[in-house]
C-alpha cells in the first residue's frame, strides 16, 4: 500500500492530536537533527521511496536528485548525499540489502516512515491553522491592542513625540484589520482594500512629518527609561513576527491586502526602531535626533508607499502581484534559486527539462512532506519556477548556450555560497552528544538578563536620567 494511502486512515480528532509519545522516541532516536522533525532531513525522503518500492539504489538517486522541500537548506540532494543516506540507514539498521542489492525496510524502518508521516500530517494540520487568514487577522488584533497602549503611556510619560505618534499609529492599525475583513476578504474587492491600506499608510508618513517637524521648532526633553526600551524591542519583535505572518499567509492564499498589510508592519518596525534609536540619543541630550529619525522614517515611507501604488493601479492583465515583495518571499527565492543553480551545475539541461524536474520534485515532495515541501504555498508551480529563472538569467548567474542551460562565475559564486550555508546547517543540527549547545547558553544569558533590568529597572533610570 502506498505510503499517501494512509492518510485516509486517520480521523481529524487524530490529526489534531498527533501520534503517541512511543513514536516520537522513534524520531528522537534515528533522526540526527537536534529538532528530529522529519521535514527537516532528506532521510526521511529516503526511506519513503523504500517504503513505496523504490528498491533498487539507482532508481533511488534518480528519485532523489529531482527532491524539492522548501523547509530545508539542502540546495540539490546529489549521488554523494543518496550514499550517505544509505549508510546511515544501514548503520541504524532501517534497511536491509540482500543478495541481488535490493533494498527494504525492517520493521523498525516502517513504524520510523509511517510515524514520520502522520507527524508531518498533524503538524502540517496546525500550521495550516496558524497560516489562516482568521488567525493573521485575531493575533494581529491582540498584539495592537496590548501594543499600542504600552507605548501610548510609556510616551506621554517620558515625552517622546516618537512613541506616542508609533503608538497612535500601531492602533490606528486595528481600523485596517477592518478593511482586510470587509473589503478584502469578505466582499473580495482585495485590491480596493489594498489601495486603502497604502493611502493609510502614506497618510501616517505624512502625520508623521509633521508632527516631527513640529517637534524639531519646539523640542522637549526626552527622558529615556528601561521601560521605554523593552516596550521598543517588543514592538519590533512582534511587528517582524506579524510583517513575515502577512506576507506568508498573502503569499500563500494570493491575498492582495494581506501583502499590503505585511508592508506596512514593516513600516512598524522601522518606526520602532526608529523611537530606540531616538531614545539612545536622548539619553546623551539629543533629544532632536528622535525626530530627525522620524522625518527620515517617513520619507522611506513615501517611497515604498508610491511604489506599491503604481503597481496596483496597473491594468488587471498587466498587473502581476508577486511584483508586490515581501520578507516571506525570502522563503521561496532562496530555495528557488539554490535549486535551480544546483540543477544546472549538476548536469546540462534545457529550459523545459529544468522545470519539468523541479514540478516533478515538487510534486514528488508534497507526497510525503505535506505542507513543508511548499511551506502552504499551493500556488508554487511551474509558473513560478519560470518567473525566478527568468530573474537569474536577467541577473546574469544563469547563460543559455545553444539551447542549454549554465552558470556564469556570478551563479557559481552564488551556488557555493549557498553549499557553504547548507553544509554549515547540516553540521549543526547532527547532534553527536557530550557538549553543551552554544544557543542554550545564549537563551539562558537572555532571560537572565532580562530578569535582572526588570529588577534593576528603577536604578538604570535613575543613571538615564543622571547622564
Amino acid at each position: 500500500m502506498p505510503l499517501t494511502d494512509l492518510k485516509a486512515q486517520y480521523s481529524k480528532k487524530e490529526l489534531k492530536y498527533g501520534p503517541t509519545s512511543k513514536g516520537y522516541y522513534l524520531m528522537i532516536k534515528y533522526y540526527e537533527s537536534h529538532n528530529h522533525d522529519p521535514h527537516h532531513t532528506f532521510l526521511y525522503g529516503f526511506l519513503c521511496l523504500i517504503y513505496d518500492g523504490v528498491n533498487i539504489i539507482d532508481d533511488l538517486k534518480s528519485k532523489m536528485r529531482l527532491f524539492f522541500i522548501s523547509s530545508t537548506r539542502n540546495v540539490v540532494i546529489g549521488d554523494e548525499d543518496v550514499e550517505e543516506f544509505l549508510q546511515n540507514a544501514k548503520r541504524k539498521k532501517l534497511i536491509h540489502i540482500n543478495q541481488d542489492n535490493i533494498i527494504t525496510l525492517t520493521d523498525e524502518g516502517i513504524n520510523l516512515v509511517e510515524f514520520s508521516y502522520f507527524w508531518n500530517l498533524h503538524t502540517s494540520y496546525w500550521m495550516r491553522i496558524f497560516f489562516s487568514k482568521t488567525m493573521v487577522m485575531l493575533s494581529t488584533a491582540v498584539f495592537l491592542i496590548v501594543i499600542s497602549l504600552l507605548k501610548i503611556l510609556t510616551g506621554l510619560n517620558l515625552g517622546s513625540q516618537g512613541m506616542v505618534a508609533d503608538g497612535f499609529e500601531n492602533l490606528t492599525d486595528l481600523g485596517k484589520i477592518g478593511i482586510i475583513v470587509i473589503l478584502g476578504l469578505k466582499f473580495k474587492k482585495d485590491k480596493i482594500a489594498s489601495v486603502i491600506i497604502i493611502l493609510l499608510m502614506l497618510f501616517t508618513g505624512g502625520t508623521l512629518i509633521w508632527s516631527n517637524i513640529e517637534a524639531l521648532l519646539n523640542p522637549i526633553n526626552i527622558t529615556p527609561t528601561i521601560q521605554a526600551y523593552i516596550i521598543g524591542i517588543a514592538s519590533i519583535l512582534g511587528n517582524t513576527g506579524l510583517m513575515f505572518l502577512k506576507g506568508m499567509v498573502g503569499r500563500t492564499s494570493g491575498n492582495l491586502s494581506l501583502l499590503s498589510d505585511s508592508k506596512d508592519s514593516e513600516l512598524n518596525v522601522k518606526l520602532s526602531a526608529g523611537v530606540l534609536i531616538g531614545l539612545t540619543f536622548a539619553i546623551f541630550n539629543y533629544s532632536f535626533v528622535d525626530s530627525i529619525v522620524g522625518i527620515i522614517i517617513s520619507i522611506l515611507v513615501f517611497k515604498e508607499g508610491f511604489e506599491i501604488l503604481y503597481e496596483l493601479t496597473k491594468k488587471e492583465e498587466d498587473f502581476d502581484i508577486t511584483a508586490i515583495k515581501v520578507i516571506a518571499d525570502n522563503v521561496y527565492d532562496n530555495r528557488l534559486t539554490g535549486y535551480l543553480l544546483g540543477s544546472i551545475r549538476r548536469e546540462s539541461l534545457t529550459r523545459s527539462e529544468l522545470i519539468n524536474n523541479f514540478n516533478e520534485g515538487l510534486t514528488l515532495g508534497r507526497q510525503y512532506y505535506e505542507g513543508f515541501a511548499d511551506f502552504f504555498y499551493n500556488e508554487l508551480g511551474p509558473a513560478i519556477a519560470e518567473k525566478h529563472l527568468n530573474k537569474l538569467l536577467e541577473g546574469r548567474l544563469i547563460e543559455n548556450l545553444d539551447g542549454r542551460l549554465v552558470l556564469t562565475s556570478k551563479g557559481l559564486k552564488t551556488f557555493y555560497k549557498a553549499k557553504v550555508r547548507e553544509f554549515r546547517d547540516r553540521a549543526y543540527k547532527i547532534n553527536v552528544g557530550g557538549h553543551f549547545k552554544w544557543h542554550n547558553l545564549l537563551c539562558i544569558l537572555f532571560i537572565v538578563l532580562f530578569i535582572l533590568v526588570c529588577i534593576f529597572a528603577p536604578q538604570i533610570n535613575s543613571w538615564f536620567a543622571s547622564l
